[in-house]
Parts: C-alpha cells; structure tokens; sequence
C-alpha cells in the first residue's frame, strides 16, 4: 500500500489514469518504453570490414606466400594469429550493443493508476499519460510531470554525475535542465513519494536520447593505427616492387635454363624474398606489445577494453574530469563548525534523520557521534525535508524541537538581533566563497505547542555547520605530474561554480578563476566555445549534451581527449573522447560499456600512471619497429643484388624461417620488456601528426641495415670469387647476418654502447633464453649433417669463428658513435 494518511489517498482517488483503450492509443503514437536499438550489423559484415584494414591484408597475404612455398607449418601460424587479432577486432566492435543493451535493463515492476484503479506492470508497459506512483526505492521508469509530492527525493547522479538528493516539488520549473518538478527515467527514489505524468517514453526519454547519441557516435582511428596503416601499406609496396624485380633479373641472368626452370627458379626467388622482406613482425608487435601492457595495467587497477587505447594515452594532451569522485572523495565531511553554545552537537545529531541515507546526513551524523554520546530519548514528532522549505526537524520527548536546513530559511526564525545577524551572515559568506555547503541549527528546547509546520516555528539559533566533498588524496601532485607532462586538466561538474572554482584552488588547477556555466555555454555558439575551451579549465552546471559539446570543441583544436566519467549522461563522451575513462567502483554499465578504459580504484592518479605507461609502451614499439625496418633492408638487397651478380643463391626458405624465428620473438618479446625511463613523465605528448618513425630515424634505420648488408655482401662475394666452398661461403656469410640481427636489437634497445646492452640483457631470464634458443637453433644448422645438407650449410672452425665475430661488430659498432653523441646531447 502507498504511504500515505487518509486525506492523501483522498487525494489519489482524483487521478483516475488512463483508460485500456486511451492506453492502445497512446503507445500507437508516442511509442513504448523501450529504447530503440540500432540494427546490428551481421557477423560476416563485421568480420569483412576488419579485412579491409592493409595490416590485415598483409598478414593473410604472408600467410598464402608461406603455403605457396610449402610452408605449411608456418601458413596455419600465421592464419591463426590472423583469427585471434580479427577476435580481438571483432569483440570491439560490439561494445556499443553492449551499451544500448545496458540501457534497455532499466526494466522494471512500477505502481501506475488505470481505469481509476491502482496497477503493479512491467516499465516497458508503461506509455505517454499513465499515472505513475513513486516510493523509496523505486526506479523512475519514464520521464514525468509530478503532481503530487511527499519528500520526494530522488537520485540522479546516473545522470548528472552529482550524488547530492534533489528533493522535487510541483511548482514550474523553468531555470534547470533537470527540472524540480520533472522525474527522469532510470534515476532512483530515496525519499518520500510521489505521483508523475508520464511525458516521453523510450527513445525520447533523456535516458533514450543519450542512447540514440551513442548509436550516432564513430570512434576515430588512433593515432598509432593510422601511423602504423601508412607504414605496412609502404612496406607492401617496397616488398611488391623487389619481388617482381627479384623474378625479372632471376629470369634474364639465368638464360641457359629451358624456360620452365627459369620461370619456377625465378618465381621461387621473388617468393623467398618477399618471404624475407614482407614486415609481418608489426602486427605481432602491437598485438604482444598491446596485450601485455594491458596485463600491466590490470595489476595497477586500470582494466584495458580497447587495448588500442593503451598507445593512445600516451598521445593525451587534454584530460577531462568529473570532480565528483574523481577529484574529490565523493564523501562529504563536516570542514568546520561555528557556534557559541554547548549543546550544538547534541542538537545537530537530533535534527538528522534515525536512518540516514543522504551522503550529508550520514556525514553529519558520524560528526556527531565522534564527538559525545548522542542518545538522548525517543521522537514523539518528524518534520521530513521539503524542498519548498528547504528545513527539516524533529521533536524529541515531546519538548525539544531541534531544525536544520538552508541558512536562509531557518535564520528568520531565530531570535537574532541585528548585530549577532551581521556576524552570523559574515561567516557565512567566508564559508561560501570556499565552496562549502552551509546550514544553520536551531532549536526550542522548551516547546508549549507543537507547530503544524516548522515556518510556524519559534527556534534559538545554536550555530553553523560547514561541509564539503574533499579532494582525493594525492591528486594536487597527480595535477603537477600533469602539467610537467604537458597534459592539460579540465574540469567538468554538475556542480555550481563557486564550489567548483573553490576545489579547482585546492588543488591547483591552473586558471581556476575562470568558469562557465551550462547557461553560458547554452548561449555560446560552436564557434565561440572553440575559441573558449582553449584557455577555460572549469565548467560548471553542465548537461549530457555540454560533455558531448566540449569534447568535440577540443578535438577540433586538434587535441587528443581523455575523458573520465561515471554516469549514463558521460557516455555520449567517454565514446566521443579520444580515450573514454570509466570509474570502476561507482560508474553505471552503461559508462563501463562505452568506455576504452575501467578505473578499478576511481582514482584521478592511476589515470596519471596509466597515462605514463602508455608513453612507454610507444617508445618501446618505436624501437621495436626500428628494429625490423633495419633488418629487412639487408634481407631485400641480398635478395636483390646476389642474382644480379649472378652468384649462388645464398638465401634459402629455411634460412628466412629461422631469421623469422629470430625477428619476431626479438621484436615482440625483449623490446617489450624495457623499462620506461625516469623522466618519460617529463617529456611533452607527442604530436599526433607525426609518423611513428621521423626522417632522421628513418634514415639512420636505412643506413643501419646498409652497413649489414654490405658487410655480408662483400664477404660473400669474397668468398665465392676466391673459390671457397659454397656451402662454407653461405654459412660464414648468413652467421654474419644472424649476429648482426642480434646485436641491433640492443643497440636499439637503450642509450648505452650495444656490447653494454647486450651484457645487461643477458641478466634478464626472458632475453636470456630468446636469444639462447636462436644460437642453439643456428649452431644445429652449422654441425648437425642433416641440416647442412638441407640448409647447404657447412660446420665451421675456430678460426671462421674469430673472422665472423670480427665482421659482425664491423656491420654494427659504428652506429654507437651516433649514440655517444646523442647521450652527451641529453646530459646537456
């Protein structure tokens, strides 16, 4: 049964609801409750459109090259890894359903009036008209006009992200967004009850609205998947070019051959190169690169949905951030209090309500009792909070009557004289500007009548209490870190603007005077909050579509957006932004869902650690990449350039599979594992234009694997016009190039000299046995006769040895003399 006395539900008989027939009418022309999904796209429609990307493409056309040549073993690796990175593509792509399927569990049983008679249906039942019945702890199934209220407080910080109560009164409201004489479908009832008219169902309901606004949303590409794009497509193009050039000059050098052997010969050698040129080392990077900074992430309370955003935040030069909970603890405390007499705290306790639900009521409460005993008789009477009056009291033992509420309200029923008035009115602005929330206390601890209402009160003022939601621990040195890493804070509120600009000073945030409302930013055009948002770092009062608005403001100042959120109103945003946040511990499914990003803790710090790990891991793939553009050029010009000369082949499918199994645990797995540098935190976000490998990089990569290239060019040369044997001359030659491999990888890896690097990583178990496997690998292809006779190799003594070891640092040491110079530059 509703709560309600006898004159009230006196009340409820008026309201005789919506007839059966009026019920079939409405729901024809205004809908049902149910938000209205997008179509899916089909199965095949996904997996063909995560195809089309070149490094894709790439993977699967390495992966018929491998079974062309019979390489069977090979080919189904590769199309394996093919399917497990299309899974990984394929669960992304579905997170938006998710989101709208979080939207539509907001389903539930609810009190309604029809043909004059009080109904329990399901919400989705619910239509345009219906008298809708609300009670503590029931879900708000549509949007509705009240008409009734009670102490109705609801809960809606699903949509604005505030936790404060918002008590609702009948009265037009044409000031707020959220209107107080509005119900919004999916926020929560806390207190009292109430009775709406429900105006919008569905789609058309703010919760509906910010659905349809996900639907409409596309994710950008990331930097790094654009960068990485333009790189494998001009990697295709190289390795498409030499191997048709491989085929040519292979069929016109070798004319003494009937033209069936020329053309198997030939195609076999434009097939080996492109087996040894092809990159397909770069999306194993990622994917491993990726996948295991996400498993890092994970241990320091970052939980990764789209592992693309890891390398994204590492490009995030403007972060954007709820105060609640975020910033702040999302708890409220007593700051201070101000009073002269000594039953103050007795008197604030006995205002507070015996179970409190209110984050402000339960802080005050715990005051209270940390200070002295509080138990003090029974309530003989309750004044509920009304939003009208803004007050709320109690009657103890039938004489003590003890009121809190909004200073305005409860100082005119005090007897204060005018200069008593001044003094009180004097600390209450002091607590004002530093954004706490006031109330005063007062009581009549000698009560003849009991008042009908508590404006019919005459109360003795007792004092002022001052609360606030206090900035999180560690977060003002978080905000430096921020800003020494040329990252940009903005702060983004329900909140008002004295209360957010008061935080905002707290901790530091730069320019903190300077705050928009959702008023002003309401009357701003695009053009003019483009202009706006590159100095404003506080906007206060906003709406969902403000989120969505200053996002989008940013990004058309070519910034990389990171934005944080917890609500169903942040998840317009969280997709739009760059990388969407979502805290973990309070945030609803829907923000989770829409989110690239859970924090675990709800900590504004952990965003500032992943935010460093995610720089990390970039520089780690640059050097991984590095890597392997600097070994495929002696790979491709040995291909090249030994037919030309017309010398025997030297490089034979096994000998470009065991280089494989080289580069790609070499690539993947020891430049994974560097450690980020100290002063990774200290370095400006790089620019987003930029390619993943600048010119100077480039060209010393190019000229890296030159120097290799030529070294084993003119050995093997050497070796073959002295009339050394063939099989001896292509194993000297290809152990000079599988060293050489080896020791870029650590001349790449750090700023120390590459034989430094290469002792250093020998301590590290995981490099250790990379590299251990590879010299165990080619050992057994130098002295096992099967393999020799496979491979044409042939064993080798000493003396070979001490020649190779020789060569090897000639083909690499050089490049150390640009690191020398490099390292002076930083010491600098």
């Amino acid at each position: 049964e509703v709560n309600m006395d006898n004159e009230e539900k006196d009340k409820l008989k008026e309201f005789k609801g919506l007839t059966n027939n009026e019920v079939v009418i409405s729901r024809e022309k205004n809908g049902t409750n149910i938000q209205k999904q997008r179509k899916k796209e089909s199965l095949i429609n996904k997996i063909l459109s995560i195809f089309k990307e070149p490094m894709f493409l790439l993977l699967i056309i390495a992966a018929s090259v491998y079974f062309i040549v019979g390489e069977y073993g090979d080919g189904i690796t590769m199309l394996i890894f093919v399917l497990a990175v299309c899974t990984i593509e394929f669960i992304q792509e579905t997170k938006t359903d998710k989101a709208l399927e979080e939207l539509n569990k907001l389903s539930s049983l609810n009190k309604v009036i029809r043909n004059g008679k009080k109904e329990i249906i399901n919400s989705e039942e619910i239509v345009v008209g219906d008298i809708v019945i609300l009670e503590e702890g029931d879900r708000v199934p549509a949007d509705g006009k009240i008409l009734y209220t009670q102490s109705l407080g609801i809960n809606e910080s699903s949509l604005t992200g505030e936790s404060e109560i918002v008590y609702k009164n009948k009265e037009e409201d044409l000031k707020n967004h959220f209107k107080l004489n509005m119900c919004y479908s999916g926020t929560d009832v806390v207190n009292g009850l109430g009775i709406i008219e429900v105006t919008s169902v569905g789609k058309n309901t703010e919760f509906g609205l910010i659905g349809q606004s996900l639907n409409n949303i596309k994710k950008e590409k990331t930097p790094l998947e654009r960068q990485i794009n333009k790189l494998v497509f001009i990697c295709t193009i190289v390795s498409i070019t030499v191997f048709i050039l491989t085929i040519i000059i292979n069929y016109i050098n070798h004319s003494e051959l009937t033209l069936t052997k020329r053309l198997v010969d030939s195609l076999l050698a434009g097939i080996t190169i492109a087996m040894a040129t092809i990159p397909e080392e770069i999306p194993v990077i990622l994917t491993v690169f990726l996948a295991m900074g996400s498993w890092s992430l994970t241990k320091k309370n970052t939980l990764t949905k789209n592992m693309k955003a890891i390398e994204t935040l590492g490009t995030v030069n403007v972060l954007c951030t709820d105060k609640t909970g975020t910033i702040t603890e999302n708890k409220m405390i007593v700051e201070d209090i101000y009073t002269n007499s000594e039953t103050f705290i007795k008197t604030l306790y006995q205002s507070c309500p015996q179970v409190a639900y209110d984050p402000m009521e339960m802080a005050l409460k715990k005051y209270c009792q940390e200070k002295e005993k509080t138990n003090t008789g029974s309530i003989t009477k309750e004044y509920p909070f009304k939003a009208e009056t803004k007050m709320m009291g109690q009657i103890w033992n039938n004489k003590e009557l003890c009121v809190k509420g909004a200073y305005e309200n409860v100082l005119p029923l005090c007897n204060l004289d005018k200069e008593n008035y001044k003094q009180v009115k004097s600390k209450i602005n002091e607590y004002s500007k530093e954004g706490y929330r006031v109330l005063a206390i007062a009581k009549n601890d000698n009560l003849k009548n009991i008042p009908n209402s508590l404006t019919e009160a005459k109360l003795t003022f007792e004092g002022l209490v001052a609360l606030y939601d206090p900035p999180r621990k560690g977060v003002k040195e978080s905000l430096e870190e921020c800003y020494s890493a040329g990252i940009r804070v903005i702060m983004i509120t329900g909140d008002n603007g004295e209360t957010a600009a008061s935080i905002a000073k707290k901790i530091n945030l730069n320019n903190y005077d300077e705050v928009i409302t959702g008023l002003e930013l309401e009357a701003m055009s695009d053009d003019e909050l483009f202009e706006r948002v590159k100095t404003t770092n506080i906007f206060a009062r906003v709406y969902p579509n403000h989120k969505m608005r200053i996002v989008n403001a940013l990004q058309r100042n070519n910034l990389i957006v990171a934005m944080t959120g917890d609500g169903v109103n942040d998840a317009p945003a969280l997709k739009k932004a760059n990388i969407g946040i979502a805290m973990g511990q309070r945030g609803t499914n829907v923000a989770k869902e829409s989110a690239d990003i859970i924090l675990l803790d709800d900590n504004f710090n952990t965003i500032v650690k992943a935010i460093g790990k995610g720089r990390s891991i970039y520089k780690n793939i640059q050097s991984a990449i590095s890597y392997v553009i600097a070994i495929h050029i002696p790979l491709a010009l040995l291909s090249l350039f030994v037919p030309i000369f017309k010398l025997p082949t030297l490089l034979l499918p096994i000998h470009v599979m065991l280089l494989e199994l080289l580069i790609d645990p070499t690539s993947s797995i020891i430049f994974q594992r560097i450690k980020p540098t100290p002063s990774i935190m200290l370095e400006k976000p790089r620019n987003i234009d930029e390619p993943i490998l600048n010119l100077k990089t480039t060209i010393r990569n190019i000229l890296q694997g030159i120097l290799i290239f030529i070294v084993t060019f003119i050995t093997y040369l050497y070796l073959i016009k002295n009339n050394t044997n063939i099989n001896l001359s292509i194993t000297i030659t290809y152990t000079i190039l599988v060293l050489s491999i080896i020791l870029i990888a650590y001349q790449l890896k750090s700023n120390n000299s590459t034989i430094k690097s290469f002792l250093e990583g020998l301590k590290d178990k995981i490099s250790l046995m990379v590299n251990t496997t590879i010299l165990l690998g080619l050992l057994l292809l130098i002295y096992i006769p099967f393999l020799n006779k496979t491979a044409n190799t042939h064993p080798l003594e000493l003396k070979h040895w001490i020649y190779i070891i020789l060569l090897t640092l000639i083909a690499v040491l050089p490049f150390d003399i640009m690191k020398i110079n490099k390292t002076k530059n930083l010491e600098n």
